[in-house]
């Protein structure tokens, strides 16, 4: 017989979790027939079958389970399985198992338990839906499936006026944007659009509404701009209090695009809502029903109103005079 060695702890609080905090020593399941794989002297012979174990096993999510499939991940989870036994027969000595805050605990699990399962049986198993369900939502809401009118940009934005007008003049006496761009983020000096440092001024494609307001000067610009044009001036935009100086060359456009609903994140993202949406409406009708069936009543006058805070009572609000 293999002696139980030290198991990482880790690996076994994982398979402690798995069991029923009170499945140890005396439980029915210790002692069932089978082929008996481990055993332990703790008030009297505990025993654990390899039909057990491999019950266990089935039950445990997917990715857990390839963890012992062969012959050393299933000694692993054999010394798993007894160490873990041993821990509960030790906690039930111990009387854990009357402990009130772990049976409320237990408890309340249950309750989640109960809640999930019928939610699932009134809910979940008449969620059918069709390929039908899926196309009239998408065709109804179209419009949350345009790819905006967007540009793409060489652009240099600065936080000093002067040295922006200095990089902007060289530009315009023939030095490449995108030259100056990569020597200014080689110095740490660009911000904002155009700054990321692995592809220095490239703004990637944008939309209108891709920076935060005050930015509408740039992006008009930029929007209204000829391909392969350098804008004419440096654009000065104010951003939370922040002024910034911009320029750029626009250097592609695309125009507006309608999805197809056959495309991989327009189906994901239609399949989702029109779950949601039906889920929601098939737990309100079934809330209903309950609350008809049950005749509930609610007093909402029986909940004590807010206390006043501290800063309320001490500036009590000024009283409207009475009518003479």
């Amino acid at each position: 017989m293999k002696n139980f060695s030290s198991i990482p702890f880790i690996l076994l609080f994982a398979i402690l979790a798995t069991l029923p905090f009170l499945y140890s020593c005396g439980d029915k399941a210790i002692g069932a027939d089978g082929t008996v794989i481990a055993e332990f002297e703790w008030n009297g012979k505990q025993r654990i079958t390899l039909e057990e174990m491999m019950q266990e096993i089935s039950e445990l999510p997917e990715y857990k389970q390839r963890q012992y499939q062969d012959k050393e991940g299933l000694e692993e989870y054999m010394i798993l399985m007894a160490e873990s036994r041993l821990i509960l027969c030790l906690a039930k000595d111990q009387k854990l198992n009357e402990d009130q805050e772990i049976l409320k605990k237990v408890q309340d699990y249950l309750h989640d338990l109960m809640i999930e399962r019928i939610t699932e049986q009134e809910v979940d198993t008449k969620l059918i839906l069709s390929e039908d369900d899926y196309l009239a939502y998408y065709d109804a809401h179209k419009e949350d499936y345009v790819r905006p009118e967007q540009v793409k940009l060489t652009c240099i934005t600065l936080m000093d006026k002067e040295r922006a007008d200095q990089v902007f003049a060289e530009i315009k006496a023939g030095k490449d944007i995108a030259d100056a761009a990569q020597e200014l983020s080689d110095r740490g000096e660009l911000v904002g659009p155009g700054a990321n440092p692995a592809s220095p001024g490239d703004t990637d494609y944008i939309s209108k509404n891709s920076y935060p307001p005050g930015t509408e000067p740039f992006m008009d610009a930029a929007f209204n701009a000829e391909i392969g044009s350098l804008h004419s001036s440096v654009i000065e935009v104010e951003v939370q209090g922040a002024k910034y100086y911009m320029m750029f060359r626009k250097d592609e456009a695309r125009e507006a695009y309608q999805k197809p609903f056959s495309e991989e994140d327009v189906r994901k993202n239609v399949i989702r809502k029109v779950e949601r949406e039906r889920r929601d409406a098939l737990m309100q009708a079934w809330i209903d029903q309950l609350r008809e069936r049950a005749e509930v009543k609610t007093f909402i006058d029986r909940i004590p109103e807010d206390e006043p805070s501290e800063e309320e009572s001490e500036n009590p609000s000024e009283q409207t005079p009475p009518e003479e």
